[in-house]
């Protein structure tokens, strides 16, 4: 069995692990980086099939997100989401098929219900018991305002605090406008990872560490050595023991891992021939595929599903063949056999189902208190961990917050 020493190791080449190593090569420290998947990017996955489309994230969350000087630094070019000029922002609603119009005042009532839930100021509680006591039990804006926070937070809005989710919303400084990345959000992806040393199908099965450092032992049977480790693997990971650490992490740092939810998304991309709607920004329903938006590339067209939370899991459990025919199903509804007619190609992704991510982001369910610090704290200055799991100022489940744990994480150590 061979082995190699190395001053830092790098789990995970998803944009906290690629920012880490960037920021300690900026520093003149070579890490080594290891990724599990065959290609780089963790949660960003970007399809060129048609024209770029995302699998995974898609928009840049904020105006004045650290991002941006990524962004500008590879000079990816991005628009405004929904545009400011050419595109309907109104957001629609349709309720069993049907589009909801009546009465005239029902987007608002929607709107101020889930500005209720992100101004919360009370004592811990659910998003969903906060929600049923603003409302009547058949209160259809509180229904949508449901589905909308479940997709939103991809979460189980009984367990989903509101009081969190308050919290979240008002230490976040980056902004709530919403930009989409033009050319593919991998290009950001690449530009992160020039320059370093990135094994990929390098599966980590166990960790064994202590205060002088740690072997990282491969699922091919090879084993590193190195002075600091930084652990960027997805929450739902570390749920599931994977990898595996020896001696146990501490006591603290097992509970906060357990405190903390990972939450479920599964994307639809359906391409056409043509563009067959009438502008909109977002249409929220009902269905198994709760929200749509158009995006349009420059060979094909394209109307994304987005199915967040529990809903999501039983559309990610069709399959991708069955979850297509639901999605044309349910746009026919409000489209008609146009829909089927004008249809190209289709592709699921459900992020449960993937096994080195086996979720989609990070919620904070009630009472979860101050477990993302805790996550975020190294363990004898040996193990340090970032991710959008850890970020502890809002930023949580966006690209940049991703990036921002991993500069953290760099930071501390460099520190050292």
């Amino acid at each position: 069995m061979s082995q190699s020493t190395y001053d830092i190791v790098i789990i995970g080449a998803g944009l906290a692990g690629l920012a880490a190593g960037q920021r300690l090569r900026q520093a003149g420290v070579a890490p080594l980086v290891l990724e599990a998947r065959e290609r780089l990017g963790g949660r960003i996955w970007t399809d060129h099939t048609h024209g770029p489309v995302e699998l995974g994230a898609e928009f840049i969350h904020g105006e004045k997100a650290s991002i941006w000087e990524l962004i500008k630094s590879c000079r990816i070019k991005t628009e405004s989401w929904p545009q400011k000029k050419g595109l309907n922002t109104k957001r629609l609603y349709a309720w069993s098929g049907q589009l909801v119009t009546d009465p005239p005042d029902f987007s608002g009532r929607v709107e101020q219900l889930y500005k209720l839930a992100e101004t919360y100021n009370g004592p811990e509680r659910s998003a969903a018991e906060f929600i049923e006591q603003q409302t009547d039990w058949d209160d259809l804006a509180a229904r949508f305002v449901r589905r909308r926070l479940e997709n939103v937070e991809a979460a189980n809005v009984t367990h989903l605090s509101v009081q969190a989710l308050a919290y979240e919303r008002t230490v976040a400084t980056a902004g709530w406008e919403n930009f989409r990345v033009a050319g593919g959000y991998d290009k950001l992806v690449t530009f992160l990872a020039e320059g370093l040393d990135i094994r990929l199908q390098a599966a980590v099965h166990q960790i064994k560490w202590n205060s002088a450092g740690a072997t990282v032992m491969l699922a091919d049977g090879e084993s590193l050595q190195a002075r600091h480790l930084i652990v960027t693997v997805p929450l739902s990971l570390l749920q599931a023991g994977l990898p595996m650490f020896q001696p146990a992490l501490p006591a603290r740092k097992r509970d906060a891992i357990h405190r903390l939810a990972m939450g479920s998304v599964t994307k639809l991309a359906l391409w056409f021939d043509e563009v067959f709607w009438e502008p909109f920004a977002f249409l929220n329903t009902n269905g198994l595929v709760t929200t749509w938006w158009p995006v349009y590339t420059r060979k094909t067209p394209v109307l994304m599903g987005y199915t967040g939370g529990p809903t999501s899991l039983l559309l990610g459990a069709l399959g991708e063949a069955r979850a297509i025919h639901q999605g044309l199903s349910e746009l026919a509804g409000f489209y008609g056999d146009i829909v089927r007619q004008r249809y190209v190609a289709g592709r699921m992704v459900d992020w449960a189902r993937e096994p080195w991510t086996r979720g989609s982001y990070s919620y904070t369910p009630v009472g979860a208190g101050d477990a993302r610090a805790d996550l975020a704290t190294p363990v004898e200055w040996t193990l340090f961990f970032a991710g959008e799991a850890t970020h502890t100022q809002g930023h949580l489940a966006t690209t940049h917050g991703a990036i921002e744990t991993g500069r953290r994480a760099a930071a501390e150590i460099l520190a050292l």
